[in-house]
């Protein structure tokens, strides 16, 4: 079932992230760095909130799968609870008008609406995600981004800069789930059918992950709000861009994997129980390590030319230097949450994962601070690689300490690093080539060499499964 789902989650999450691939490029040739670390910054503060006041409620109902169940009650408690936290931040962000001289009215109004649209989109992707509907899932991210990057590009092409970028975003961001939002939640309110039982469970999973999900979040966006403080508006927009073209491809082809693997982990763990979830989170981890690292060392091996086919030239040169870094921190922070993090979900020790998250955001913002003078942007690239790696380490001795069984695959790491450095291998003949041609070529070698190796590393296993699927063919004939 993984591989299947996995390729149904390629298709349907690729394509939206190719159209992400073609608006980074747009939006990199339209705004200036300084516009664009003005959005950054926008982002940045948006997904702050989200840790804060949404992200609790899209996880709970991610694992508490209750729909069939209870049916109209569900959705519609789901709804009461989202327009509650939707009130509770706005008055919080009228109190912060009054009292900063920072926070003007439209800034907040506009992470306000990012937010909300935000928190709203993933959480009818949550919904799809604990239905094993792929296509489903898929055909609401192709709408968001393309509608996103349309109406971002027009907006920007008429002058209205970042806000024009954000607005394309949010209407992407709603026009996606409209007709979702009608099917499931409907425009009344029912506060008869809210059912208080099931807040509160959605309550003890979710809120014990808020701190953690937030310190997430600080780690991964406290360093563009520390830049914007230390170097400006437009050294946040040359950091934000080449971390958001770099990450968005390899944190999506991890993704695309846990989007497949997650949901099955856990019906692994109701229906057989936890031995058998935690073989089949070795599994995932298998299909994270055999995809993520080869992608990772083949974006830090192309850098050179991603960077000027993808970037405008006012970009270029900054991403260049923190591609590398960025691509490290972007294959940890996979791990991290798609491999050891599912752990602590399934086995609903979640209170743990406080600790390494705290002890991480902690070192990720000190070292950002201490780093940037000396180093410029590359010392803040440095400090996130360095916090995902410290995030790892005490969460694996935090699972050894509570005697939590994490079945990391090291046989099938070494044959994943063996496949990939072949790859490196293959490649260097051709490093000091340039152009458009002779980079699909060694992308095509590349894949090619790694595919080759890593098949013939697999050689038992594939002649295992081709042997087994002929069986049942022959018993079903």
């Amino acid at each position: 079932m993984l591989p299947k789902h996995a390729f149904a989650y390629l298709l349907s999450h690729g394509i939206p992230a190719i159209v992400g691939f073609v608006g980074i490029a747009i939006y990199s040739r339209l705004l200036t760095p300084e516009e664009y670390g003005y959005y950054a910054f926008i982002f940045a503060s948006a997904a702050i909130v989200n840790a804060v006041l949404f992200e609790w409620l899209k996880v709970s109902v991610l694992r508490i799968q209750k729909q069939q169940e209870l049916g109209r009650a569900y959705y519609m408690t789901v709804k009461i609870v989202f327009l509650s936290l939707m009130l509770i931040s706005a008055l919080f962000a009228l109190i912060l008008t009054f009292v900063s001289t920072v926070a003007t009215l439209e800034l907040v109004l506009i992470i306000l609406l990012l937010s909300w649209s935000q928190s709203w989109y993933q959480l009818h992707l949550s919904l799809l995600r604990s239905e094993l509907n792929p296509l489903g899932y898929g055909k609401v991210a192709f709408a968001r981004s393309v509608i996103g990057l349309l109406c971002a590009t027009i907006l920007i092409f008429f002058d209205f800069g970042a806000t024009g970028l954000v607005t394309g975003f949010i209407i992407g961001l709603l026009l996606s789930v409209f007709p979702m939002t009608l099917r499931r939640f409907g425009l009344t309110l029912a506060p008869s059918t809210f059912n208080v039982s099931l807040v509160k469970q959605f309550a003890s999973y979710g809120l014990p992950l808020t701190i953690t999900l937030l310190l997430g979040i600080v780690i991964h966006q406290s360093d563009r709000l520390i830049i914007a403080a230390m170097l400006g508006m437009e050294a946040t927009g040359n950091y934000a861009i080449a971390y958001d073209l770099t990450e968005q491809t390899i944190f999506t082809c991890m993704l695309i994997i846990n989007l497949a693997a997650f949901p099955i982990a856990i019906r692994a763990f109701e229906q057989k129980g936890e031995r058998a979830a935690h073989q089949q989170v070795k599994r995932n981890t298998e299909m994270l390590l055999a995809v993520g690292l080869p992608v990772t060392i083949g974006f830090i091996v192309t850098k050179d030319f991603i960077a000027s086919f993808f970037l405008g030239a006012a970009f270029q040169e900054t991403a260049r230097i923190l591609i590398p870094y960025i691509a490290v921190g972007a294959f940890l922070k996979g791990i991290k949450l798609y491999a050891i993090d599912t752990v602590f979900h399934l086995t609903k020790q979640t209170k743990l994962q406080i600790i390494p998250v705290i002890l991480a955001a902690v070192v990720n913002v000190a070292l950002t601070i201490i780093l940037i003078p000396p180093y410029g942007l590359e010392g803040a690239a440095i400090a996130t690689v360095l916090a995902y790696a410290l995030a790892i380490t005490i969460s694996w001795i935090l699972l050894i300490i509570q005697r939590i069984p994490y079945l990391f695959p090291f046989k099938e790491f070494v044959k994943v690093l063996l496949a990939s450095a072949a790859m490196i291998v293959s490649l260097l003949p051709f490093h000091d080539e340039s152009g458009w041609g002779m980079f699909l070529t060694r992308v095509f070698i590349g894949i090619f060499t790694y595919s080759l190796v890593y098949a013939a590393l697999h050689y038992y296993q594939i002649k295992a499964f081709i042997e087994n699927r002929n069986e049942r063919k022959k018993r079903i004939c």
